[in-house]
């Protein structure tokens, strides 16, 4: 399950939920109280982790030279 980063447009508070994908996310409430929220969209984290990630890593060798 995803976190999700929203704003408050009453008071300008920002704050992360971990909600499902399904989830309704009409009746969320900003820490102070208020209705009126904002999904704010933000770059996904990327963790390139080991090898394999790049042109080098993959090509395969040629043994018959």
């Amino acid at each position: 399950m995803p976190d999700y980063s929203f704003v408050c447009e009453e008071c300008g508070a920002h704050f992360t939920k971990h909600l499902g994908f399904n989830q309704n996310r009409s009746n969320l409430v900003c820490p102070n109280g208020h209705h009126h929220i904002q999904r704010e969209y933000t770059a996904p984290q990327v963790n390139f982790k080991g090898s394999g990630f790049y042109v080098t890593d993959s090509k395969k060798t040629d043994k018959a030279a």
